[in-house]
Order: C-alpha cells, then sequence, then structure tokens
C-alpha cells in the first residue's frame, strides 16, 4: 500500500472501503494450482484475504471485488498476488476504493479546524571570536616600536617611584627638624616665664587649717509652723473637689 499503488497520498485520513482486482491464471488442466489476493494488517494477520483454486481446470482470467468496512491506511500493510503450484499469474490488476477525509488530522492542511502552524525552523547562527581569528592575533601583535615604547615606560616609571622615595624622606626630615626646635623653644620660653614670675613659689604655699563653728541661735527652741501655708493649702484642696464635683 503506498501512493504509487493507491493513486493519492498514503496519509492519515485515507480509508479503503474496497479492493477491484483481475488477473489471468496460466495453468494445464492436470496441474494444481492455487492464487491468493491478500493484504498484511499491521500488527499481525491480514486485512484481507481471498484464495482461488484452480486445481483440475484450465486456465483463465478472473475479475472480482472485496467489499470492506472503512479501514484506515494507517493498518494496511504489504498487498500481493502469489500463485501456488505449477503455473503462471499473467495481467494483474488491482485498484482500491477509498474516501479521503482530509481533516480527520487537522494538520494535513491549513484549512483544517484545529490547525496547529508548525514551528518556524531555527537557524544556527554561527558566533564570530575574534580571539579564535589568526589574522587578528597577527593584527594585535606587539612590534618593535611598541616594544621600545614599554621599555620606556617602565624606566620612567622606576624613575618617578626613586623620585617619591627620596622627596618623603626630605620631607620626613623637615618635619623632625621643626619638632626638635619646637620642643627646645618651648622649654627657653618656660624657663624664663619661671624666672620672671617665680613660679615655684606657688607651689611651696601653704594654705592654714581653720574650723568655721555654726554660729545659728533659735529663740525659744523650737521652729514655729507657717499657718498661712496650711490655709493656702485648704483653700487649694477645697477648689480640687469644687472641681471634681462639676465633672461627677
Amino acid at each position: 500500500m503506498n501512493t504509487g499503488t493507491l493513486g493519492v497520498s498514503a496519509e492519515e485520513g485515507l480509508d479503503i472501503s474496497g479492493v477491484l482486482y483481475n488477473y489471468t491464471a496460466v495453468k494445464n488442466e492436470v496441474d494444481d494450482f492455487t492464487v491468493t489476493i491478500e493484504s498484511d494488517k499491521v500488527g499481525g494477520g491480514y486485512v484481507f484475504q481471498e484464495e482461488h483454486d484452480w486445481d483440475g481446470q484450465h486456465g483463465g482470467t478472473i475479475q472480482n471485488v472485496i467489499p470492506l468496512p472503512y479501514t484506515p491506511i494507517e493498518q494496511f500493510g504489504d498487498g500481493r498476488i502469489r500463485g501456488t503450484g505449477t503455473g503462471s499469474i499473467e495481467d494483474v490488476t488491482i485498484l482500491y476504493m477509498y474516501r479521503w477525509d482530509l481533516c480527520r488530522n487537522a494538520q494535513n492542511d491549513v484549512s483544517c479546524p484545529n490547525y496547529i502552524p508548525p514551528l518556524p525552523v531555527i537557524p544556527k547562527i554561527e558566533i564570530y571570536d575574534a580571539l579564535e581569528d589568526d589574522a587578528v592575533e597577527q593584527a594585535t601583535e606587539e612590534t618593535d616600536s611598541d616594544l621600545y615604547k614599554d621599555e620606556e615606560e617602565s624606566e620612567q616609571t622606576e624613575e618617578d617611584e626613586e623620585n617619591e622615595e627620596l622627596l618623603e624622606i626630605a620631607l620626613a626630615s623637615a618635619e623632625n627638624a621643626l619638632t626638635i626646635a619646637n620642643t627646645v623653644s618651648q622649654s627657653v620660653i618656660l624657663k624664663a616665664m619661671n624666672t620672671a614670675t617665680n613660679i615655684n613659689s606657688y607651689y611651696v604655699a601653704k594654705i592654714p587649717s581653720t574650723t568655721y563653728k555654726d554660729t545659728l541661735d533659735l529663740q525659744g527652741g523650737d521652729i514655729q509652723d507657717n499657718r498661712l501655708i496650711f490655709r493656702s493649702l485648704s483653700q487649694d484642696n477645697l477648689m480640687n473637689e469644687m472641681i471634681k464635683e462639676q465633672y461627677k
């Protein structure tokens, strides 16, 4: 079962409903000969099989139809017509009757319902790597002038570093000299101040120890309470009670 045999593309959606065939058996009357027309079924067995027994007969031509229920093309395997015994088969014609359901598989045609457009083929993009390009490597190789320039820059950097170290040493020496000079100057100033004002006399001054006794004398021996304070407190208490009564 193929496109050449069926006359149409053997795709999903094709159903076979019958087989028409004719052939001519060539044999002698005394010879035993059998002709079989059959088609294998996918998975085992036969979709159809028909056998003609020509024993004791002269050869001849036969034409016949094998009716079938609508059978999907996917179930058909290899088909054949074969002879068993003494004789031959000539002028064979086999025709298949079919119906075509274009949209049983929606992918058969874009006009079918539920058709899903196939995904586009994504082209493979070659990524250019300049690091693997021999021409780029040759173009970026260091020339003699580049090497000479690098050597000059290296010497200049070393000289700059030496100058910076010398400058740091000089600044440190100047700072130490100023620190020593400031220390000496401060000592001389303090010595002159001590001579002019005799600061040492402040360190040897003595303050006499004296006891100061309490001279408070209470008349009558008791401290009387202030009655005005009690009256003021009583008035404050009365005012607070009046305010509370307003909010009850």
